[in-house]
């Protein structure tokens, strides 16, 4: 039986003189016009050729990317579908080609990840010089798989930005990374995942490139836009077919009638009246610019694009106008979310759901002119409740007042500053919640619950302090961000449990507060300036506290093709008061004061206009801030025991006659589980 071989020399003698040609020292644009073949299985609206002319504002990033640009790191901030995800595989394509080496591509999901990996399968078939570099798929040959494509000089890993192994087990010296603005914020606990895919690259200097591409979500929290931020800040600059005026495209410069049917773009230069229709695109797209608009750090590169750019035949002026309109309409009904997509996804601009609500300027304004301090109240304020936030090096203590019709005013908010691990910082905060704070009708009223803070890393010391102080309504507490849960929980859930098990019955209690509903309660009142539901600040608190009041908006996220409310801040921001609001008011609904009528109203204010005769009557200001300092015993025998200053109590005050008991709050037991 004749049997065919190879012939050895001949593909040796192909190999070694193919290897002698250099490789095309093209820029990626001029490499994706010649090589680069857009698959039609893919269902590209125009598959077949590659050209950059086609998008001409696309040419400029490609360039960057190209590993002789001197920029290490190109960022575009574009709108949903203008050649993001196109620029990214025409740019490793051309590396594969062209400078091989490991390219890591990481995606914000795995069924992302899975996608773009089938895209970049079928793009490296259907492009002739990709498929003869790139390791053909066999079901038994690890070489060409779902995740891992290797070719010669290197490989391409495709996989998620959501697991700290994926960014730290291998070395690329290039980096791309898809849609950052939907990465986790944290991952593993290990850091921003940005720094970690960053750090993938570091062995390469200043040979390595890296690509971050998304459309932006939210002010403060998005990190595409942080990105840009410390870029040169490109634009792109289109003239205009009539006066030739150089201009970026903005969406207020947009002109449509009621039925969509005549939509006009309006020319920027000050001497030109012109109203510029869309068929001109094309043109001014071909000649167009990218200008940039900051200086950045010297070594990034960013491209912002709105949809308005989109090339003829794509998403056209008209349909832009129909979304915005029907994004306007769902906003006047309370609906943000429609307004929040088009900014993110067609304007390319981070959203602001700020912009919709009280600023912080309103509230110091209306808190300048109140007539009370720290530490003292006005005449409506009813009942006390409290709240603590824990923090690292510090415990934030916040005293709320409650009159009719749930309105509330801050009437103390003290920092004690002391390390939460040592019983001594505890012990200041034990007889700060001791203080009785003097009613303008002379009576001493006494914090009636307390809510502190278990969820951050001193969970064992705020389940001991609250243990103990059961019978004063101290409570650990710990926020349930789901939307729907209310304010806090019906019952607590029991956190210790005894050798066998089991529940221990007199241990630490965990009550669950329903962040989002409180949050939504709160800020649908910063505007009422008086009555029912308003929430009145004493004079002297900082500004700083009511940029903490308002540094969280409500936004709406998709995950998995769902709508998901969230409230968030961003990365920078701090929002302890907001926080000590929420739990002041979890506290109130605890001891049922928002289910108070008038009546029971009318009970508090007979008990405290019954003063005695011989009560003290000087009001107790408790201080707003104070360090304590807490000194380490030395371990060495003859250092000397540093002496802690012991806090300073209150000032006496007579105490007064029993005020009204709130009304008996509503619990439930299972005659089930209390079998044996």
């Amino acid at each position: 039986m004749h049997t065919e071989f190879s012939d050895g020399a001949k593909v040796y003698r192909e190999n070694y003189f193919r290897g002698l040609r250099p490789d095309p020292d093209l820029w990626i644009d001029e490499w994706a016009d010649e090589y680069m073949r857009i698959p039609r299985d893919t269902g590209a609206p125009e598959p077949g050729q590659y050209r950059t002319s086609r998008t001409p504002y696309a040419r400029e990033p490609m360039r960057c990317l190209s590993p002789a640009h001197p920029c290490r790191r190109v960022v575009t901030m574009m709108a949903s579908q203008l050649m993001k995800t196109q620029i990214a595989l025409n740019w490793m394509g051309g590396l594969i080609h062209m400078a091989p080496s490991n390219i890591l591509a990481l995606l914000p999901s795995l069924g992302l990840s899975k996608r773009v990996s089938g895209r970049i399968s079928k793009t490296i078939k259907a492009t002739p010089v990709l498929r003869e570099r790139v390791a053909t798929s066999r079901s038994r040959d690890a070489r060409n798989t779902m995740d891992t494509k290797e070719f010669e000089g290197g490989s391409l890993y495709v996989t998620t930005a959501g697991s700290a192994a994926n960014l730290s087990e291998l070395s690329a010296r290039y980096i791309y990374g898809d849609e950052v603005d939907r990465w986790e914020n944290d991952v593993g606990q290990e850091g921003d995942p940005i720094r970690l895919a960053e750090t993938r690259a570091t062995n390469f200097g200043r040979n390595a490139k890296i690509y971050f591409s998304s459309s932006p979500t939210i002010k403060g929290a998005s990190r595409i836009a942080d990105l840009f931020e410390s870029s040169d800040q490109r634009h792109y600059y289109v003239p205009c077919p009539t006066c030739g005026h150089m201009q970026v495209l903005e969406w207020e410069r947009l002109h449509y009638s009621a039925d969509y049917a005549t939509v006009h773009y309006e020319c920027a230069a000050p001497e030109c009246d012109v109203l510029i229709e869309e068929h001109h695109k094309s043109d001014m797209l071909a000649r167009g610019e990218w200008r940039a608009h900051g200086r950045g750090d010297g070594k990034t590169v960013g491209f912002h694009l709105s949809a308005l750019y989109s090339p003829t035949g794509w998403m056209d002026w008209a349909s832009l106008a129909v979304e915005f309109e029907d994004a306007k309409k769902a906003q006047a009904q309370g609906d943000t979310s429609l307004m929040q997509v088009f900014y993110n996804t067609r304007l390319a601009k981070v959203w602001d759901s700020a912009l919709e609500q009280t600023k912080a300027e309103v509230l110091i304004a209306r808190a300048r002119l109140e007539k009370y301090t720290l530490g003292a109240m006005p005449l409506g304020v009813l009942m006390l409740t409290g709240a603590v936030d824990v923090q690292a090096n510090r415990l934030e203590l916040m005293v709320m007042g409650f009159g009719v019709g749930m309105e509330r005013w801050v009437v103390d908010h003290q920092i004690i500053w002391g390390d939460p691990a040592d019983e001594r910082t505890w012990a200041v905060l034990d007889e700060k919640l001791k203080a009785r704070y003097r009613h303008p009708c002379g009576v001493g009223l006494g914090i009636l619950a307390t809510g502190v803070d278990s969820g951050g890393h001193h969970t064992d010391e705020v389940y001991q302090f609250c243990r103990a102080r059961r019978w004063r309504n101290v409570f650990a507490i710990k926020g349930a961000s789901k939307p729907g849960r209310p304010v806090i929980a019906q019952r607590p859930s029991m956190v210790d449990v005894t050798w066998k098990g089991q529940t221990e019955r007199n241990g630490a209690e965990l009550w669950f507060v329903g962040t989002d509903t409180a949050k939504d309660w709160i800020y649908n009142r910063y505007p009422f300036p008086d009555g029912p539901g308003s929430l009145h600040f004493a004079n002297d608190l900082p500004d700083e506290f009511f940029a903490q009041c308002v540094a969280e908006r409500k936004v709406a996220r998709y995950v998995r093709g769902h709508k998901r409310i969230e409230w968030v801040k961003g990365k920078a921001e701090r929002n302890e008061a907001l926080d000590l609001m929420v739990y002041c008011l979890a506290m109130a609904h605890y001891l049922g004061i928002n289910r108070y009528q008038e009546h029971d109203w009318e009970r508090v204010r007979q008990s405290l206009s019954q003063a005695g005769l011989f009560d003290d009557t000087a009001a107790i200001k408790p201080v707003q801030s104070e360090r304590i300092a807490i000194a380490l015993q030395q371990s060495s025998s003859n250092a000397k025991a540093a002496l802690v200053p012991a806090p300073q109590p209150a000032a006496p005050v007579a105490t007064p006659r029993p005020v009204a008991a709130p009304p008996q709050r509503r619990s439930s037991a299972s005659g089930y589980l209390k079998r044996r």
